[in-house]
């Protein structure tokens, strides 16, 4: 077999892979192409790299492939106008005014103390001996302990 290029005689292990012309620098240049490589954006991530044929890239993307992907993560994926508005029954008698939220008993500086104990794994007789060694001016207590862990936690 010979080189499409130059008219040389081509290697056999060339020919057995497929190639039909040769190594040489000017033969390799009208005939080799580098590989295609597609940058696609990830939300929150670094890109990803595909390697593959500009078509191949170009119908998967018309695919919807790359598109954005339906994180509603349970919510309601219908567009609001299709969501009928729930009908609010009248009242006839005014509201009960709203309680407000019991003031906290415990300081910022307690509840870091109590919660990175917890996360520690320890139980609240735990914490509270730690925090009488450690930090004696807070004065948490086993009983406070339970009561800021049984508590919402601060924002």
């Amino acid at each position: 077999m010979r080189c499409i290029e130059c008219g040389d005689e081509l290697l056999r292990e060339r020919a057995e892979l497929g190639y039909a012309y040769c190594t040489k620098k000017d033969c390799q240049a009208g005939h080799r192409s580098a590989p295609v490589v597609t940058a696609v954006a990830v939300n929150k991530s670094g890109d990803s790299y595909l390697v593959a044929d500009p078509s191949d890239v170009a119908a998967r993307a018309a695919a919807g492939e790359f598109g954005r992907k339906n994180a509603t993560l349970g919510a309601d994926p219908l567009p609001r106008a299709a969501v009928p508005a729930p009908r609010r029954p009248t009242r006839t008698t005014p509201a009960a005014p709203t309680a407000t939220p019991p003031a906290r008993r415990w300081t910022d500086a307690q509840e870091n103390i109590v919660r990175l104990y917890a996360d520690m794994g320890l139980s609240p007789r735990q914490i509270a001996a730690r925090a009488r060694e450690n930090t004696p001016r807070l004065g948490i207590t086993e009983r406070l302990a339970v009561t800021i862990l049984s508590g919402p936690r601060r924002r």
